[in-house]
């Protein structure tokens, strides 16, 4: 089985982003998910990225290029097709980059809500290859996918979850003290300041409780707590999936939590004891839920 990266949810600038992806190329991962998926805002220019893909694709990585899962005006589709000549393949997160021609590899994103196997073989007719399993897809949806869709499945195994995406960005929300909308205070993405880039990393909010809850990312909130399925892949080895999918959160301790899968992967390292690696690094905050078709906060 496969190890994929998904592209970086978080909004790092260039140097980080290449330091990031230096690490990357001589991991051991398989395929290489890039481009901004929520807010093109924050988009890496076609500079930026060029060197990232040839770097990757030296090491031996297929490179696929992320749409986003919204659309806007139109113009972040150009730079789309300008990245997909460079790379492998283009992973389509809204229908509307459906109609892009290339004869690359086509995968249906996690944001195309691919919740059967019915869907899944719908998409195929459209060309698509592969398919993200969604977040919060269950263990017998994915069996069903698997068996009766005759495509390659990716599952993602490892990062924060993606709890919702708006146009209007929460980070604005959250740190402005007007009790307005952003639409009502006159921010737009034609004149936002760009107030996510003073947290690059994102932030968390706490419940009244204490309790870690969510972590706000711009247009973007994921959960607290860390998706992680590592005692799960025997499973997901038998169903005979193509690949599992780490997420691009966890810069420091990437290449770390990369080799721990590789190694769960290769009958090297027992699914326990590496549950118990992957709870020290994410001080113990981790779920399951919905794979086992749980509430999503809970780990077992």
């Amino acid at each position: 089985m496969k190890i994929s990266l998904g592209p970086v949810p978080l909004n790092w600038g260039k140097e980080k982003l290449l330091s990031f992806y230096g690490h990357v190329a001589d991991s051991k991962v398989s395929n290489v998910y890039l481009g901004e998926v929520t807010c093109p805002k924050r988009e890496s220019s076609i500079d930026d990225l060029m060197p990232i893909i040839d770097m990757l694709r030296e090491k031996g990585k297929k490179v696929y290029i992320s749409s986003y899962a919204l659309t806007f005006d139109g113009l972040e589709r150009g730079n789309i097709e300008a990245l997909l000549e460079a790379s492998d393949g283009l992973e389509i997160n809204n229908l509307a980059f459906l109609s892009i021609k290339t004869e690359k590899e086509l995968v249906a994103g996690p944001f195309l809500n691919v919740y059967n196997w019915r869907a899944a073989r719908y998409l195929s007719r459209f060309g698509i290859k592969k398919v993200v399993i969604p977040w919060e897809v269950g263990r017998k949806s994915i069996e069903d996918i698997v068996e009766k869709s005759d495509l390659n499945i990716e599952v993602v195994a490892h990062g924060h979850l993606p709890v919702a995406l708006s146009r209007e960005c929460y980070t604005v929300r959250s740190l402005s003290s007007l009790e307005v909308s952003c639409q009502e205070a006159g921010i737009s993405r034609s004149n936002c300041d760009k107030e996510c880039f003073q947290h690059p990393e994102g932030f968390f909010l706490k419940a009244i409780s204490g309790e870690l809850v969510f972590k706000i990312n711009g247009p973007q909130v994921f959960s607290a707590k860390v998706h992680c399925l590592i005692e799960h892949m025997d499973y997901l080895k038998r169903l005979k999936v193509e690949s599992i999918r780490i997420e691009s959160q966890l810069e420091e301790d990437i290449d770390e939590v990369i080799n721990i899968y590789r190694e769960v992967l290769d009958n090297q390292l027992n699914e326990k004891k590496a549950g118990g690696r992957l709870k020290a690094l994410c001080s113990d905050d981790l779920c399951n839920g919905f794979f086992l078709g749980k509430p999503g906060w809970e780990y077992q």
